[in-house]
């Protein structure tokens, strides 16, 4: 029951932050409140009506006509202002889940899983929603049970202390059987966590699954495990909330057989009276299994409350400070260095800590530098410490001189375009400012040979369906629009032909330093390591050579040196 109490406070401060919010909430209320308790006063004038003898009065006759106009409308009111609060509160939770997630420090939104952060965003806030539409319903249900109640003890207040023993037993079971289906839904719930995480796996990793027999197996198996656990929590909270429908129907029915054959022993009453007191009590069979239904979803809705309240709890509050400035192709700066920088993660095994640093290098304007290493040596953890999007837990990161903050973060990563090796497509151009953007686009399109396969109209993709060597080239396409100082790229080139290699190398990159940008290439490409400007080299963790490529192909890898002699240029792009 505190759960559920929980549940209607989270759902009115969820509708308070809306124009009018609370005032309409309160409408919602007050109009499933008075609804139902038309409907019990229509009952106990149909009652009325029928014990009259002859015709029916003329008062009772227009109270009727008046409730059963009233009781329609009240309902469609309670639904209309429902349907306000739910459709606000479902964009409101959602933005500000999103507003969350993407002032979230990168690192702990890697230790929530997206698995976690997707379910919560596309189940619980559904289900908080769906109990918003109930509410009213369920206040209705609430104010017929206590209207006709009411009614009852006003009929005969010396059969009202029996049918209060049977209230107070079916309070308790419902307590009982509440507690524990919330029980069964929250384990239900975690599991789902992991169960959305393996549906990510089914479609996006299905080829692998699709390549390998043995591996399909013991994939599906496992799924199948969790399916199994998850479906058997969620039964065992549907059975619950289904032996307390079945145990408050038999309940009623105890009700109606207490009026029938054991009050007429103790009580003295009229035939008339007897007969609206059955009449009364069928009557609330309606109201009552619906209170049960509602008190089932809703218990659904209270578990996704938790759920909703623990994530937001592990994210940051969205910022509300002013918008960061913005650092646009002709921003000014004149050194970036990091000095003493340490970043710490856990590493591959679960007892072993892999410390980044700490780290002394600086970056000046219009150079290209590549950061070389094996794989596990810290490159792209290095990248996101540079970007700000990992924190360093020592150190500072300097732009011209002065310490990088919480308050300059912002503004610090708008010096940076930057394509990750796992990057991600949009099938729009967002936060691109040019004047004609679309025509922008078609001339760099041509760059990267993807005019055929791509069209760009009104800063939207015709299609990211493309093979993965040409979809990080669309990904280069929005670096080369936002066009700011620093081009930042992981491994971008690991994916392309050995023609776009040379391409990318010996074309693209000059042509971006020719206009004065600076780049950082993530590269395991040691044949095209004479095209740097300086090369950083990383082993666990730290810088084990900072400079020109000549010194650190003679250090060991002269043997490629002919080769970048020897290498045609690539034709024009």
């Amino acid at each position: 029951m505190a759960e559920l109490a929980r549940l209607v406070a989270y759902l009115l401060r969820l509708s308070g932050g809306s124009p009018r919010g609370r005032l309409v909430a309160a409408g919602v209320i007050a109009a499933g409140v008075v609804s139902g308790l038309a409907m019990a006063a229509l009952v106990a004038t149909v009652n009325a009506l029928v014990a009259r003898p002859g015709a029916p009065a003329g008062a009772l006759a227009w109270t009727f006509a008046a409730l059963l106009v009233a009781r329609p409308v009240l309902r469609f009111v309670a639904q209309f202002l429902v349907v306000r609060l739910t459709e606000h509160g479902f964009v409101t939770l959602r933005m500000d889940l999103c507003r969350r997630i993407l002032a979230t420090p990168l690192a702990k939104l890697e230790e929530l899983g997206r698995g976690k952060l997707t379910a919560t965003l596309a189940g619980d806030v559904g289900q908080i929603v769906s109990a918003m539409v109930l509410l009213p319903t369920l206040l209705m249900h609430a104010a017929v049970v206590l209207g006709f109640l009411a009614y009852l003890g006003w009929l005969s207040w010396a059969l009202l202390p029996q049918l209060f023993v049977l209230t107070v037993v079916g309070v308790l079971t419902l307590r009982w059987a509440l507690d524990r289906a919330l029980g069964k839904i929250a384990a239900g719930r975690e599991l789902y966590d992991r169960l959305f995480h393996q549906f990510r796996a089914v479609t996006e990793g299905t080829k692998e699954l699709q390549m390998n027999r043995r591996r399909r197996a013991d994939f599906m198996a496992s799924l199948e495990t969790t399916a199994r656990a998850h479906r058997r929590e969620m039964r065992g909270g549907d059975l619950y909330l289904a032996g307390l429908s079945a145990w408050s129907e038999l309940l009623f029915f105890l009700g109606v057989g207490l009026v029938l054959f054991v009050a007429p022993r103790f009580v003295t009453l009229d035939p008339a009276t007897l007969v609206s007191f059955v009449v009364t009590i069928l009557m609330l069979r309606a109201p009552l299994e619906g209170m049960v239904e509602g008190l089932s979803a809703l218990s659904q809705a209270a578990v996704a409350v938790r759920k909703v309240e623990t994530v937001t709890g592990s994210l940051n509050a969205p910022a509300t400070e002013a918008a960061p400035r913005q650092l646009g192709p002709g921003a000014r700066w004149r050194s970036l260095e990091l000095t003493g920088v340490t970043h710490a993660y856990r590493g591959e095994a679960e007892d072993e800590r892999f410390v980044l640093g700490p780290l002394e290098l600086s970056f000046t304007p219009g150079e290209l530098v590549f950061v070389v290493g094996g794989n596990g040596s810290g490159k792209t953890t290095m990248a996101k410490v540079l970007l700000g999007l990992y924190q360093p837990e020592a150190g500072e990161i300097l732009l011209d001189g002065k310490p990088v903050d919480d308050a300059s973060r912002e503004s610090y990563r708008e010096l940076f375009s930057v394509v990750f090796s796992d990057f991600f497509l949009f099938e729009s151009l967002p936060g691109v400012d040019a004047r004609d953007l679309d025509g922008e686009a078609r001339r760099y399109l041509a760059a990267l040979h993807l005019q055929h396969k791509v069209k760009v109209t009104d800063g939207v993709v015709s299609t990211v369906d493309l093979s993965q060597g040409q979809r990080k080239r669309l990904a280069l396409l929005g670096a080369y629009l936002e066009d700011r100082p620093i081009l930042l790229f992981d491994e971008w080139a690991a994916d392309q032909d050995p023609h776009f290699k040379q391409v990318f190398y010996r074309r693209l990159l000059p042509e971006l330093k020719a206009r004065g940008k600076t780049l950082i290439v993530i590269s395991h490409d040691e044949r095209y390591y004479d095209a740097a400007d300086r090369i950083v080299r990383l082993d666990y963790g730290a810088v084990r050579f900072d400079g020109p490529p000549e010194e650190y192909l003679g250090g060991g890898h002269a043997a490629l040196a002919p080769a970048f002699a020897a290498e045609p240029e690539p034709a024009g792009v």
